[in-house]
Parts: structure tokens; C-alpha cells; sequence
């Protein structure tokens, strides 16, 4: 599946970069003729146990059902924050031009995002064109099945790396490993159930895949094998290329330390896993050299804290590093982490030198750390007895999944009525002379920027990043400001309804016009 999703990224990116328009059913073609080659390689490489297989679908189901349990009904993108706003106005520049963004020119509209790497987008976008829908309904649930897929890789992993050590113990050490992973919840749930990370937890899902992929390679290496490590890299790179240094550097190493294999074959799966995301990425920087910067830039974050990770996760990872310091078959994922915690430090140095006030990237990579860790406390329980690990097992599964939830629903700044209204008046009335009668900030920006298409560097969306619900709806009151608004129709007061024309409504959001006016969409007399 992780196979599947990367080769729809490559394809779609690829179509673009040399000049097509995207074509929704050729990506759907050629990502299953890939994939379809990709798994008939593999075939064979891992386990055929039925028992740890219906184990590891029942991680990923459950996951995947508890993540849309916490948006369910509408099941759209239950974060705060502009990074929600940026991501779905790459997503809705892709859906209407079926184009990335390649004008100079648009820097000034969607700021970063029109160099950003595609690759979530992508997928939403593409999704969204297969079920009919579109990638504002899609992304959620998509990104919530990459996060069920990546608690299904965390299982995978502590199985193989456990299966030698501990064969008895291996299903019940993955079940650990998965509990541990959700456990420092801001870190894995909020980061895009709050703070709106979608391209970062995406990209996560082709990292620890990328790092599943190794340890296969490890166990057989072959030109398959390595193909497929390079498929995740590519994957790792189009969704957030931020990842792609740690797993890189940690196959790197541990290809120098296989001194059992030859040196043309190292050379030869080394050039087949890296030098295709090493041309991905030199073909990407054209042009975009200068944000490349943005690595060493400050910015809100959460910082690394005990209340946010809790007592239990660390003591147990450390211990896990103390029992795997042994085991050649965890050396991998030590490496991996002995390479997050370098990127971190280099990231920090880079901070330090363009005096940002937060080291920003250096906190985000503790966003990946979470994964590695969780497979390596689990392994603290390697050698415990075989009843002992299930009682764990059932002892975590309380202690870990009844406070999850417990967590009320997190209501979304977004909505489908919203939405709907913002197409409709984008269409029919214009985007610059809109107001916005709503109560929360970051759905005005929303409204303003991913729906309604208005530029990013502007007087006016200045004015909306600043949103007052009350002053705007105040404003609304005596004759004067712009001649149309959204507004969210529950909030609206009778003085206001008795002055206005109801244009369009869709649920609880409404489009309403001041008398007399007139149309601001382009071209209009």
C-alpha cells in the first residue's frame, strides 16, 4: 500500500515535470502497474504467517477507525492554525489548474506553498478526482489512513526485528510498540489532528516504511530490495523532504558496516536507493535555492517536555537502547536514531547561526524520534515470559487507549457548508470584495485564501489574519465595507437580516448582499 501511495506521488510529479497536464487515470494506471511489479519482487521477503497478518490488519483498521472516529461525521481536517489554510490552498491550486504551481509570479499568492513538495496534496487532489469528491473532503481521511499504515509499519518492524530474539514474544512486543507510539499522542495524533502537519504525517508513513524496507534488505539484500528502499525515499522526499536525511544516512552507514557483501554489490543497491531521490531532489531546487532557508527559520512549535510525552515513554526507550545495544538486528534502528538526533544538532547549528529565537526544525525532529524509540521500548520487554508480555500487552492497551478515548472531539474551524458557500460565491460574486461573518479567525483565513483564492501578500489578507467575528459582524450593521459576505447564519443578528439579501444558502452558512450590490468577479464592468 506505502508502494502504491509513493508511486502515485511519482507519477503525478513526474507528469508535471515534463510538462503534462496531470491526468488522474494515467497516475491511477501506472501507480498499480508499479505497485503491481513492486509487490511481485517482494513476494516471498516477508512473513506468511497468517496469525501476525491478521494481527497487523486489525492495527491498522482500529487505528484508522479511531481516527476517523474523532472527525466523524463530517470527517474533514479537525486542525487550527494557517498551516491548515496553506496546505488546502496548494490542494486547491492543483485540483483547479491540474498543475503545479511553476509561475514566479505566484510566490506573492500562496507564498511558500508554491514551492512546497506536492506530494500530500497530490494525493488528495487524486483521491478526490477517483471517489468524485474533491481533495478538501478526502484529505482527512486520507491522511488518517497514513497513520494507521504507519503504526502497521511500527508493528512490522518490532516483529521482524523480534522475531529471532524473542519469536514467541514478537506479536505482543509489536502490539507494545504500536501502544507507545500513540501514547505521546501530541506528537503523533495532534500533529495533524491539531496542528495541522498533513505533508509532515505523510511523509512519516515513507520514512518508516523506508526504514521497514531496509530492514528487509538487510535480511535478503538484493537490486529488489533496494528498489523498493528507493521508491519510500522518493515518497519521503515529495511529501516533506525535511525526513528523507535520517533513514538515508542510517542505509548509508549500515551498507558500509555489510563488509559480508561485496563491494560492487553495496555499490550497486546504494546507487539504485539513492540516486534517484538524490536527481529528484537536484531537479526540485531549481529555482527555489533561496527557500531552502526556511529549515533555519524559527517558528511556533512544540517543545520536547515531560508533560508532553509523559515519564513512562523515555524510561522505557532508554531501556529498550540498553537491551538492543547487543542485538544486531535492532543495530539499524539505533542508527536510525543516532541519525535523527545528528540532523537535529546540525538543524540547531543552523538556527543558532541565522539567530532564530526557536530552533524550529530541531523540535520537529522529534516528531520522527517518537517511531524509533516506541520499537526500541518495546524491545525492553524482549525477554520477559511469554504470559508477560499479553499481560502487558492488556495492561497498556487500558492505560493507553481509555485516555484516548476520553479526549473529547476537537471541533473543526472548517466545514462542508462553508465550503460550499466559498465555491459558490468565488464563482458567482468574486473573491475580493467578501467579508466574512464568522467566529473563528482561522476560518475567515481559510475562507479567504484556500477557498476564495485571494493572494497571500495583500492589504487584505493582512486585514483577515487579524479577524474579529464581532467587529466584522458590527461592521455590517450601518451601510458601509463591502457589499458581500459569508456568514455564518446562526450568528447573524435580526438588524442585520432585515438589511440584507439572502443570496445563497448551504446549511448554517449563507451568502448575503448589501442593496445594490455589484459582482467583483473578474472582468466584470
Amino acid at each position: 500500500m506505502a508502494c502504491w501511495l509513493a508511486s502515485i506521488i511519482v507519477f503525478a510529479y513526474g507528469m508535471d515535470a515534463v510538462g503534462l497536464t496531470i491526468s488522474p487515470w494515467l497516475v491511477l494506471a501506472g501507480s498499480l502497474v508499479t505497485t503491481g511489479v513492486c509487490a511481485g519482487r517482494m513476494l516471498g521477503k516477508t512473513t506468511r504467517e497468517v496469525g501476525p497478518l491478521v494481527v497487523w490488519a486489525a492495527v491498522v483498521s482500529l487505528v484508522f477507525a479511531w481516527l476517523l472516529r474523532l472527525a466523524w461525521p463530517a470527517l474533514l481536517p479537525p486542525g487550527k492554525g494557517p498551516d491548515l489554510t496553506h496546505h488546502l490552498l496548494l490542494i486547491d491550486y492543483i485540483e483547479r489548474h491540474w498543475r503545479l504551481a511553476h509561475d514566479p509570479a505566484l510566490g506573492a499568492v500562496m507564498g511558500e506553498m508554491a514551492h512546497y513538495t506536492p506530494g500530500a496534496h497530490l494525493l488528495a487532489v487524486l483521491f478526490g478526482a477517483w471517489t468524485r469528491t474533491d481533495g478538501f473532503r478526502v484529505v482527512y481521511p486520507l491522511v488518517s489512513f497514513t497513520v494507521a499504515l504507519t503504526a502497521g509499519f511500527v508493528f512490522l518492524i518490532t516483529l521482524r526485528i523480534a522475531s529471532r530474539r524473542a519469536p514467541l514474544n514478537g506479536v505482543p512486543l509489536a502490539l507494545i510498540a504500536v501502544l507507545l507510539m500513540v501514547l505521546p499522542r501530541a506528537y503523533v495524533v495532534d500533529a495533524f489532528a491539531h496542528d495541522s502537519y498533513l505533508a509532515q504525517v505523510v511523509s512519516t508513513l515513507f520514512a518508516v516504511a523506508m526504514w521497514w524496507a531496509i530492514l528487509v534488505w538487510d535480511d535478503a539484500p538484493s537490486p529488489a530490495a533496494a528498489l523498493l528502499i528507493g521508491v519510500m525515499a522518493l515518497g519521503v522526499f515529495l511529501a516533506w523532504p525535511v525526513w528523507i536525511g535520517p533513514p538515508l544516512l542510517a542505509f548509508v552507514a549500515w551498507l558500509r558496516l555489510r563488509r559480508d557483501l561485496p563491494l560492487r554489490a553495496r555499490a550497486q543497491h546504494l546507487a539504485i536507493a539513492v540516486v534517484p531521490v538524490a536527481m529528484l531532489a537536484l531537479v526540485h531546487a531549481v529555482g527555489r535555492w533561496g527557500w531552502m532557508a526556511i529549515v533555519g527559520t524559527s517558528g511556533a512549535v512544540l517543545h520536547p517536555s515531560f508533560e508532553a510525552i509523559g515519564w513512562a515513554f523515555p524510561l522505557l526507550a532508554l531501556a529498550g537502547i540498553a537491551v538492543s545495544l547487543t542485538d544486531r538486528r535492532a543495530r539499524i534502528t539505533l542508527l536510525l536514531v543516532a541519525a535523527i538526533v545528528a540532523q537535529a544538532v546540525a538543524l540547531y547549528v543552523m538556527a543558532l547561526t541565522n539567530h532564530a529565537p526557536t530552533p524550529y526544525m530541531t523540535y520537529k525532529m522529534g516528531y520522527l524520534l517518537i517511531y524509533p524509540l516506541a520499537v526500541l521500548g518495546a524491545l525492553s520487554f524482549t525477554r520477559v515470559p511469554r504470559s508477560a508480555a499479553w499481560a502487558t500487552v492488556a495492561i497498556m492497551g487500558v492505560l493507553v487507549v481509555r485516555p484516548l478515548l476520553a479526549v473529547p472531539k476537537p471541533v473543526p474551524v472548517v466545514s462542508r457548508d462553508f465550503y460550499d458557500a466559498g465555491q459558490w460565491t468565488r464563482a458567482n460574486v468574486g473573491s475580493s470584495c467578501v467579508d466574512y461573518l464568522v467566529a473563528d479567525a482561522y476560518t475567515a483565513y481559510w475562507l479567504h485564501l484556500a477557498v476564495l483564492g485571494n493572494p497571500r501578500a495583500s492589504a487584505r489578507t493582512a486585514e483577515v489574519d487579524q479577524h474579529d467575528g464581532r467587529a466584522a459582524i458590527a461592521r455590517w450593521i450601518p451601510a458601509e465595507g463591502l457589499p458581500y459576505a459569508i456568514a455564518d447564519m446562526t450568528l447573524l443578528p435580526d438588524e442585520i437580516r432585515a438589511r440584507v439579501t439572502l443570496l445563497k444558502q448551504f446549511g448554517h452558512a449563507g451568502v448575503i448582499a448589501r442593496p445594490g450590490a455589484i459582482p467583483c468577479l473578474p472582468g466584470h464592468p
